[in-house]
């Protein structure tokens, strides 16, 4: 019998087929809106704070003048991803990720007013998370290391986001969020921490290098701009008058709001949407 139990574990694959991960995303989604609003709430605030220790590493990376742009911008998304590793393995409620909650939405599993209220809960969780994260920075006093440059490149940061089109951050926002969620639904495929782990890594580091944007890790970057410009100061090489005039709350709710959508766009559309008519139909068809 245990021979047999053996030959069985043997047999299973490495990791679950599309139809599966899709039903898989379905299950995940039913199980969100079912939680209380307090213990959503509590990990939408921790999903914040690990996207933006994500971001912070980042910015430790990107204060480093001595690295050309390529090696920079890869090795800054390979420690941008230990935010959404933590998510996925330790477990909380990402705004961007739960963009693939829409397979159960047109599944008829939950309802508009579900959706809604996780979406809405979350962003508002993780924007908290995100702010107490740049509380506890700037009283840990980062900004300082290097002899501020790690302060010039979280101004430099906000400025290079805010500082955009906001067409352009809205079309950003998609390309991110078809990586991010790309990442979820393969950690739903995997089977152990590793296989979650390394599904994470790559689409991470694909889009931080391409300069896509995440409007939960900029729920972090630009307040800790802002905030950082206001009480540290600016010793870049940016004209300071520019940096002023962009570097505002202002301007990073400018950035936010393209970015949300985009990433609504980017995440449930073309990643949620395109694998439920992909894969749904091919199960309720058997």
């Amino acid at each position: 019998m245990e021979m047999e139990k053996k030959d069985v574990q043997a047999l299973k694959p490495d990791c679950l087929a599309p139809a599966a991960i899709e039903a898989k995303a379905e299950t995940v989604a039913i199980g969100k809106t079912n939680l209380s609003t307090g213990r959503c709430f509590a990990l939408s605030i921790l999903a914040g704070m690990f996207i933006g220790m994500g971001a912070l590493f980042m910015l430790f990376v990107k204060a480093d003048s001595n690295l050309s742009f390529a090696p920079s911008q890869i090795l800054g998304g390979l420690c941008f991803s230990l935010g959404l590793i933590c998510v996925i393995v330790a477990g909380a409620e990402l705004f961007t990720g739960n963009a693939l909650m829409i397979c159960a939405k047109v599944s008829g599993k939950i309802s508009w007013g579900g959706l809604a209220k996780n979406w809405v809960l979350v962003w508002v969780g993780n924007f908290i998370g995100s702010l107490i994260l740049v509380f506890i920075i700037v009283m840990c006093n980062s900004a300082s290391f290097d002899s501020g440059a790690v302060g010039n490149a979280m101004i430099n940061t906000a400025y290079s986001k805010i500082n955009l089109p906001w067409m352009t951050i809205f079309f950003r926002g998609i390309m991110c969020n078809i990586l991010v969620c790309l990442a979820v639904w393969m950690g739903f495929g995997g089977r152990t921490v590793i296989d979650k782990i390394f599904t994470s890594m790559i689409p991470v580091m694909a889009f931080v290098a391409c300069g896509f944007e995440h409007c939960v890790a900029n729920m972090f970057f630009l307040p800790m701009g802002v905030v950082t410009l206001n009480t540290v100061g600016y010793t870049g090489t940016t004209d300071i008058d520019k940096i002023n005039a962009v570097v505002t709350a202002g301007g990073a709710l400018f950035n936010i709001s393209a970015s949300t959508l985009g990433n609504i766009v980017g995440g449930a559309l073309f990643i949620g949407g395109l694998y439920w008519i992909a894969y749904h139909k091919k199960q309720a068809n058997k």
